[in-house]
């Protein structure tokens, strides 16, 4: 999913977004500000943006042919001419600055409901669901060192001991206002979209253990429980605030889900254990040594025959220079380190070198989905880019 798409709708109100059992108090300016925030998302993105490649088709390539003899070869040669233009430079500046006031609103909202949230996240009634979490476990540096999506404390900020500010944080109008609500009320689109693309391509898949890795607050993982509400789904981050708040959240939409905090570079399930390993939007957030070593667990504790699918970040292999520096620009100015090395890695080699067999592996651009009152709609088309693979029942674990 790229934000810079021209053929986006509209962005939606923030108040279309779903209200649960952990949703905070929002005041009504508090709403104009998000609503404002989104439509500024939107402006840029649509209004602003295309003027970034005229920039470039107009000055920045002609004058690269006057001065070496030639167009640019790769983004790093069209990143060091671009960065010189003031068109650019602005672009690039309210992209940021619609995420640093993103954050402004949202941060004085959890702040003032903070007690509140969390004294909720601690009094749900079981739906079945369960929480795990594990103290001793050591937390990757390359989790705390970062402010992942410029978040501030990152992903593992309790606000308190037991806390859970980082999940509160990443849970209000995150993706809604990046969205423009495309995700759905729930936010929930990427699953949604796994689960309509594994029903087209798997159609006798019925996992009876499902596993989902990096899962946050669990936007992405309810949908999977939904679709398969027969199956047991566990859902692992390594950090302990997104589950604290994940649990919670769940539990308040009443979809048991068994929550746990684990590096999934080495998990504690057994071999074989799950027909269907998930993500959503979390390889290209670790560096390339940790996805290889996901990659191996993965394939470890699927079971002969069954699947994983990763919904992520298109690749750069086919796109042109120009189109891979603008996608580049998340990882220099929105605190994500590891896209571009994610983007430009050989996935291939990632799930063969992980046990799986090469004729098993899939790369898929996938319509977007959402469920509806009549059922899953498929939407759109190539919103998502799948990765996955099947693991082959005569194969070792």
């Amino acid at each position: 999913m790229h934000p810079e798409r021209a053929d986006r709708p509209g962005p939606k109100s923030i108040r279309h977004e779903g209200r649960h059992g952990l949703s905070p108090a929002i005041t009504h300016d508090e709403l104009a500000w998000f609503d404002f925030i989104m439509a500024s998302y939107f402006f840029v993105a649509q209004a602003v943006y295309p003027g970034n490649k005229l920039t470039y088709e107009r000055r920045v390539e002609p004058a690269a042919i006057r001065a070496i003899g030639r167009k640019p070869r790769d983004r790093r040669e069209v990143r060091q001419l671009m960065h010189r233009e003031p068109y650019w430079q602005m672009w690039s500046s309210l992209k940021r600055n619609n995420q640093e006031m993103s954050y402004m609103i949202r941060g004085g909202i959890v702040a003032r409901e903070y007690a509140d949230v969390a004294r909720r996240a601690k009094t749900n009634a079981s739906t079945g669901g369960t929480l795990r979490l594990d103290p001793n476990l050591a937390v990757p540096r390359y989790i705390t060192a970062v402010d992942i999506h410029c978040q501030p404390g990152g992903y593992n900020h309790d606000g308190e001991p037991g806390g859970v500010w980082a999940g509160a944080m990443y849970d209000t109008g995150s993706l809604f206002l990046a969205t423009g609500g495309e995700l759905g009320v729930w936010n929930d689109g990427a699953g949604w979209a796994m689960v309509a693309h594994l029903k087209q391509r798997f159609p006798r898949l019925r996992p009876r253990r499902i596993l989902d890795l990096g899962c946050t607050v669990g936007h992405s993982t309810l949908p999977l429980k939904q679709a398969w509400p027969e199956a047991e789904v566990f859902a692992i981050d390594a950090c302990a605030p997104v589950l604290r708040f994940g649990h919670a959240r769940a539990e308040s939409l009443g979809v048991p889900v068994h929550f746990s905090q684990q590096n999934a570079e080495a998990t504690n399930f057994p071999a074989g254990h799950f027909d269907l390993v998930t993500s959503a939007m979390f390889l290209h957030e670790v560096p390339q040594g940790a996805m290889a070593r996901v990659a191996r667990e993965t394939h470890r504790v699927l079971a002969p025959g069954g699947v994983m699918i990763h919904a992520e970040q298109p690749q750069y292999h086919g796109q042109g220079p120009f189109d891979q520096f603008i996608r580049e620009w998340d990882t220099f100015y929105n605190s994500e380190p590891f896209r571009c090395p994610f983007r430009d890695m050989d996935l291939m080699r990632l799930a063969t070198d992980a046990g799986f067999s090469s004729k098993h592996v899939f790369r898929d651009m996938a319509a977007g989905a959402m469920k509806t009152a009549t059922g899953l709609e498929r939407r759109g088309d190539g919103f998502w880019f799948m990765f996955g693979a099947t693991k082959d029942a005569q194969r070792p674990s």
